[in-house]
């Protein structure tokens, strides 16, 4: 039937729609189905559109043609999809020789074939997908690009399934093509998901998008490019085959690998120094809180400290943010001289880091502690040393073209080692029932990690990291009564990385090196405390403490000291 008018189809039939007419408009409410070699609809006119409604359908069931062709050279063809389209045995929608078309396949559209689902012969336009384009056996790809296509744009939008269980690809790129996901496009066969088969065309892969099937990058192609924008800490790697040229970008500001196309977030590296930081403010602020019991009270006997904290770090366009859950116990024990301490620190975290990378670790620290090393007059100096070290498990989720789903979970399993030392002066003034305490101290920190295994793709080099801080506290005691003291503190501090700023590593064993991250950090940190001694010769004390920085948003913790008897 010569369609030369606006025409709208509300029952079926099974006579093809040649629409040889100009800017004519053909809606369909129904189905269209042809089972000879004829296409079911044929566009030989310049302007036309075909509107395909929900629930209505568009059929070549003959095993040999087209559902839609549009002739050579007919221009500004538009079809919109909401139902479906479907060949049985050929093409679904065939564009040849010099034809222009704008494709709209709507969420509730399925445009399928056995092979060559959408093909572009030599010929271009845009496609914007936000349905289903299947191609169902090994024969061909769901969009092809095939000869010198006249520019080709293919958006596939969230929700958006490019779909195929080819042989050779999901999606054939021809020469100046630009392919922008945002949904998903999958291979299921033993072909690529991303076939680059010419020259200067464009991949860009969004936030959230997935991808199955390896990329290929033929031989003999240049000018080919692969954008990621994935978000800004976001981990991936896409495989790639051939032997093209082509380059890599990373539009969300990571940093990228070629080699295949990879990143990795650096958020459990970059967190290293502020983690540290925070273990050494830890311990120094429980020797503090032991220094204020009485010290006839806990000669020769064993202290015991319950503590837990939580921080926060927010997120910038560097920086990952987190989420920091620990509790722990600090044992010290003094020895006999009365100016040494013997110390044990057991620690359990929970570091949750923004993309989906979660690390839990745990850690001990042993050492000393010398109390009132130096006394003259009211000043005291103090000072401790300890080491240990942690062990980490690891899992974070990443975006990969390597498995079923377009996404893995990897693994990670390492220790490191650390070494604390710090001293500080004190000066002590009191006036009635309060007592002011001054302290100025350095703090140092050191950690070494040792080269690790990321699942298969990623490797971390060994890194030495050495950090040194100059702190300011005030605190006041107040005397209530005989029995309870309360505390009220605050403090200043300045830490800086002084080595160990860049960290090494690989992707597919291509190496790489990064500086992630922000290696300073002014904090102040403020505390509220009350102890109580009992009749029975119990004394114990509660403490909340509190720290800002210009890196975290806050850090809360809360601990009980105890004295025991054995």
């Amino acid at each position: 039937m010569n369609v030369g008018s606006d025409t709208t189809l509300n029952a079926d039939t099974s006579v093809q729609q040649n629409i040889n007419a100009a800017n004519v408009t053909l809606t369909n409410n129904a189905v269209i189905e042809l089972s000879n070699t004829d296409p079911t609809v044929r566009i030989r006119s310049n302007g036309v559109t075909v509107t395909n409604n929900v629930g209505a359908s568009i059929i070549q069931s003959s095993g040999g043609n087209r559902a839609v062709r549009v002739d050579d050279n007919q221009t500004n063809f538009t079809l919109n999809n909401s139902g479906t389209i479907s060949s049985t045995g050929g093409k679904a929608v065939n564009l040849r020789l010099g034809s222009t078309s704008i494709i709209n396949n709507n969420s509730t559209g399925t445009i399928t074939a056995t092979k060559n689902t959408l093909m572009f012969s030599n010929s271009g336009g845009t496609i914007n997908n936000s349905g289903t384009l299947s191609s169902t056996t090994t024969d061909g790809p769901a969009i092809n690009s095939d000869g010198t296509s006249t520019g080709l744009t293919i958006n596939n939008n969230i929700g958006g399934v490019i779909t195929a269980v080819s042989s050779s690809s999901t999606v054939r790129l021809d020469d100046g093509n630009t392919l922008i996901n945002n949904g998903s496009i999958t291979n299921t066969g033993t072909g690529f998901s991303i076939d680059f088969n010419d020259n200067n065309s464009t991949v860009t892969l969004k936030e959230g998008s997935i991808l199955v099937g390896t990329i290929d990058i033929s031989d003999g192609t240049t000018g080919n490019t692969i954008q990621v924008e994935q978000g800004y800490g976001q981990t991936y790697f896409y495989d790639t085959t051939g032997t093209g040229a082509y380059t890599v970008q990373d539009l969300s500001g990571n940093a990228i690998v070629k080699g295949s196309a990879g990143s990795v977030g650096q958020g459990a590296q970059e967190s290293m120094d502020e983690l540290l930081g925070l273990r050494t403010y830890n311990l120094r602020s429980a020797l503090k809180r032991y220094s204020a019991f009485p010290k006839h009270l806990i000669e020769d006997e064993l202290y015991i400290e319950p503590f837990s904290y939580y921080s926060k770090r927010g997120s910038n366009s560097s920086i990952l943010s987190y989420e920091n859950y620990g509790y722990g116990l600090n044992f010290i024990y003094p020895i006999k001289s009365k100016k040494f301490d013997l110390i044990l620190t057991v620690e359990k975290s929970e570091l949750e880091i923004q993309r989906d990378h979660d690390v839990s670790n745990t850690n001990f620290l042993a050492g000393i502690n010398a109390t009132d090393l130096i006394s003259v007059g009211p000043w005291k100096a103090s000072g401790f040393l300890v080491a240990g070290m942690g062990w980490h498990n690891g899992k974070r989720r990443i975006f990969t073209n390597t498995t079923a789903s377009g996404l893995l979970d990897v693994r990670s399993d390492y220790k490191n080692y650390e070494v604390m030392t710090g001293s500080h002066a004190n000066y002590s003034f009191s006036s009635g029932i309060n007592t002011w305490d001054t302290e100025v101290g350095l703090t140092f920190g050191y950690s070494l990690t040792p080269d690790y295994r990321e699942h298969a793709f990623f490797r971390w080099g060994e890194r030495h990291l050495v950090q040194g801080s100059i702190h300011v506290g005030e605190q006041l005691t107040s005397k209530v009564n005989s029995k309870l003291n309360v505390i009220v503190g605050a403090e200043l501090e300045y830490r800086t990385v002084l080595t160990g700023r860049e960290q090494s590593y690989s992707i597919n064993k291509t190496l790489a090196k990064s500086r992630n991250g922000q290696f300073w950090q002014n904090s102040v940190a403020g505390k509220l405390g009350a102890n109580y001694s009992f009749n029975n010769n119990i004394f114990a004390y509660l403490n909340i403490d509190s720290r800002f920085s210009n890196l975290i948003r806050g850090t809360y913790g809360a601990s009980i000291g105890l004295k025991l008897n054995f």
